[in-house]
């Protein structure tokens, strides 16, 4: 195998640059319905008095802000770049949750590094944090816990871990060029590329997922917050209609 990297730094930064100026210039349908997300993680859900353990409240907030590095990140152009990120926002609102009373819980998680037993025991407890708040949840919202797995999983296929997908999705037909075949992997796509609004796509994904999990892990939402976030999420549901038909055909409304 022959390597030819021709884009250097500077390029790289000249091009994702680009990419949000002339996103945040001309807002698509996508873009506006992720600062929209991002609008009522900060504005609605974490605002305001709340009975939470510190650590919990900080864990979310960590959640949004890494949120928000995802979208960022989406906007550069750098697809596959996010999936690490909203995998790791989703885990810290999980987190959140799994110690947002519990003081016992909380102490795990601080006590992480102190010995080789502390570890073992936030390892067993947080491991698994996802699929434990997702039951949780589905228990008092049925349905919403498959949701907040399936997004979770898509993550990890889609580049939280450096999974097939994470690679074929981004690698361009090959071109005989005589001496060797040339196949191009690209890191930055432009705007209207199919996986710059499949990003996009995503970020809208998990604008709701965390939504759902940050309003569980709250000790008061109202139900205007509620009626939002299902707006919200009728939202995120014609926009994947409108710009993805064929994958919706597929997949079928969200149930509610």
């Amino acid at each position: 195998m022959l390597f030819n990297s021709e884009q250097g730094f500077r390029e790289y930064m000249r091009l994702a640059q680009g990419n949000v100026a002339e996103a945040m210039a001309e807002p698509s349908p996508l873009v506006v319905g992720v600062e929209r997300y991002c609008d009522f993680l900060q504005k609605e859900l974490l605002s305001g008095e709340q009975a939470l353990t510190a650590t919990a409240g900080f864990l979310l907030l960590n959640s949004y802000m890494l949120y928000q590095s995802g979208v960022a990140t989406a906007l550069t152009g750098h697809a596959v770049a996010i999936y690490p990120l909203l995998r790791t926002a989703l885990e810290s609102a999980c987190y959140a949750y799994l110690m947002r009373s519990d003081t016992a819980v909380e102490r795990l998680w601080l006590d992480r590094e102190k010995t080789e037993a502390d570890m073992k025991a936030a390892r067993k407890r947080f491991t698994s944090a996802v699929k434990y708040v997702a039951a949780a949840i589905d228990k008092a919202d049925p349905g919403k816990g498959a949701v907040i797995n399936q997004a979770y999983q898509q993550a990890i296929d889609w580049g939280a871990h450096p999974n097939p997908r994470s690679i074929h999705k981004h690698i361009q037909t090959p071109r005989d060029i005589g001496t060797h075949i040339q196949v191009d992997l690209t890191g930055l796509h432009g705007q209207g590329a199919l996986e710059y609004d499949r990003s996009l796509l995503a970020c809208l994904d998990f604008g709701m997922v965390l939504g759902i999990v940050i309003a569980h892990s709250l000790s008061t939402v109202s139900k205007d917050t509620i009626r939002t976030l299902q707006a919200l999420i009728d939202m995120k549901e014609a926009l994947l209609e409108s710009e993805f038909p064929e994958v919706y055909a597929a997949m079928g409304p969200l149930k509610r």
